[in-house]
């Protein structure tokens, strides 16, 4: 998907950089702890990094299309990583808090498990996530050739407990791009220890 994100990356900085994230921004703000640094994962426009920024937070991105993400940097004032989040160490990484607004609605399904387990290498024991995914069945393409992976929440919920997060809510919502699409918005928590 980089090709798109990055060829197209100024109209989809344009069609999603306006958008009020509150939302799905706000349930999971209120579980963060004072000046919690967040690492936005699949950053975009860096709409989500100004928003978080702007409420005391200590927000950084990682994006893949390097376009996209030196946008997001100016937009947002922040600290953008140019990088494949599947290929990227998050072992480096000591953090309070992930983001991952719409980022691994592109991920196949058998690749979701060992994503996670190297995505929560960078979260600090008793970390919070929020995660959102496309709901439906099997994938979707759309008029760009962009193929979307949609979920149901119980086999999520599995995927998540199976990672050894602790699902705190989980919120039904339309697409904020009012496309008419269903998303489903986990907030999660990470365990308190890694040992076994």
């Amino acid at each position: 998907m980089t090709d798109f994100y990055q060829e197209e990356c100024e109209r989809y900085f344009e069609r999603t950089v306006g958008i009020d994230p509150s939302p799905i921004l706000d349930p999971f703000a209120v579980r963060l702890p004072k000046g919690a640094v967040v690492a936005d994962i699949g950053c975009g426009s860096g709409r989500d990094l100004l928003w978080l920024k702007q409420r005391g937070f200590l927000p950084f991105g990682l994006e893949r299309a390097p376009g996209l993400a030196r946008l997001a940097e100016k937009h947002s004032g922040c600290r953008v990583i140019v990088a494949d989040f599947q290929a990227f160490d998050f072992s480096t990484l000591a953090v309070d808090a992930m983001l991952l607004t719409g980022s691994l609605v592109h991920l196949e399904r058998n690749s979701l498990p060992p994503f996670l387990d190297n995505l929560l290498k960078g979260l600090k024991p008793g970390g919070v996530l929020s995660i959102s995914m496309k709901q439906g069945s099997g994938t979707r393409l759309d008029d760009q050739g962009r193929r979307f992976f949609l979920w149901q929440e119980p086999e999520l919920r599995k995927v998540f407990e199976d990672a050894g997060l602790v699902v705190a809510e989980v919120r039904g919502a339309n697409s904020l791009l009012e496309t008419g699409e269903a998303w489903i918005n986990f907030y999660l928590k990470g365990a308190v220890s890694r040992e076994g």
